[in-house]
């Protein structure tokens, strides 16, 4: 069903009527204090030639105020009269956008101003790909959250990649709109995961381009976060499995298989490791262990960290995460739902 649409046109010259070299989309909800950076560092693109579409999934704070003072020919908010869900928000703006390239921005994340000349340049090189990425620099006020995401750069068919874990950051990626279209977009019964298995569906069609440049800056901060919310990631792990199953098997056999299952529960369990020693729940975070046990050995990484976060608090495995940057400076940190 489409979605209910209040939509704010653009204040349009004669000149504006060509479709765009690249549609940003911008989905935001409830975030007043921070759509505003990445809605600027879009205006400030050195590529001009880009229409902007910010999709308001039916914010209740200031976001309307603050997306109706900004005013830029080049900008369409578009604001979604029920909150429905990050994958609804992408969908609307694949099906609104008019731009050759889609680049999706985050609403917590900003791109350097030449963020879409170099992504643009990249696709240029290598023109059988229609996913191009860059890095992204982590930020967040403490040693723990800095560091490069990926750690590594995957080009070419990354289908095997993605199935072990490896995956892009999708504020650092521009897609070709057609093929986003011939997939069918976004699965909108993924709340939390819709990046892994948008992924997985383009990387069965084309091919991957890489930039070892971090053009885009990941802000980590406080607040709630699709990825930090155990039931929607929980429940996407169950929907991935039953989707995925098949073909994951098909690619790489039964170990390929066992590797793909405990990296969707482990995500998870870690999750609610997290959530239980945020609140002193060691019973809890125990019951997560038992689950990642039963995965052995392919849970092993998993189980580690949900150990440390249960049985020595979130503090000491900040620290493990502190020491490891220390010791491999320049890559991301041991990550975890809490960056």
């Amino acid at each position: 069903m489409t979605p209910e649409l209040i939509e704010a046109p653009p204040a349009r010259n004669d000149g504006m009527d060509a479709a765009p070299r690249v549609t940003v989309a911008i989905s935001t909800w409830n975030r007043a204090h921070l759509v505003g950076r990445a809605l600027a560092s879009a205006r400030a693109q050195t590529v001009r030639d880009i229409e902007i579409l910010v999709i308001d999934d039916g914010s209740t704070d200031e976001t309307p105020t603050v997306l109706g003072r900004i005013h830029d020919r080049r900008l369409r908010v578009v604001r979604l009269e029920k909150n429905g869900g990050i994958s609804r928000t992408r969908n609307t703006a694949i099906r609104l956008a008019r731009g050759e390239w889609v680049g999706f921005l985050d609403d917590d994340n900003e791109w350097a101003p030449d963020y879409l000349a170099r992504q643009l340049a990249r696709a240029a090189r290598d023109p059988g790909a229609d996913v191009v990425y860059c890095r992204a620099r982590r930020h967040g006020g403490m040693r723990t959250h800095d560091g490069i995401m990926p750690e590594v750069i995957r080009e070419g068919w990354v289908f095997p990649h993605l199935v072990r874990g490896w995956m892009p950051m999708i504020s650092c990626t521009l897609l070709r709109r057609s093929l986003l279209m011939e997939v069918g977009g976004v699965d909108e019964m993924l709340r939390a995961s819709e990046d892994r298995d948008l992924w997985l569906r383009l990387a069965e069609r084309t091919e991957f381009a890489g930039s070892p440049e971090a053009l885009v800056v990941r802000h980590i901060h406080q607040g709630a976060h699709l990825s930090r919310n155990y039931t929607f990631v929980s429940e996407d792990a169950r929907i991935l499995d039953a989707k995925w199953k098949a073909k994951v098997m098909a690619s790489g056999g039964w170990t390929a298989y066992q590797r793909w299952r405990s990296l969707l529960i482990g995500t998870a369990e870690l999750v609610r490791a997290l959530e239980a020693a945020d609140g002193r729940d060691v019973r809890d975070g125990l019951r997560s262990i038992g689950r990642l046990s039963r995965s052995l050995p392919w849970s092993a990484p998993f189980l580690a960290r949900a150990l440390v976060l249960t049985v020595c608090g979130p503090a000491a495995y900040r620290r493990l995460a502190e020491a490891r940057s220390t010791r491999h400076p320049g890559v991301a940190p041991l990550e975890t739902p809490t960056a």
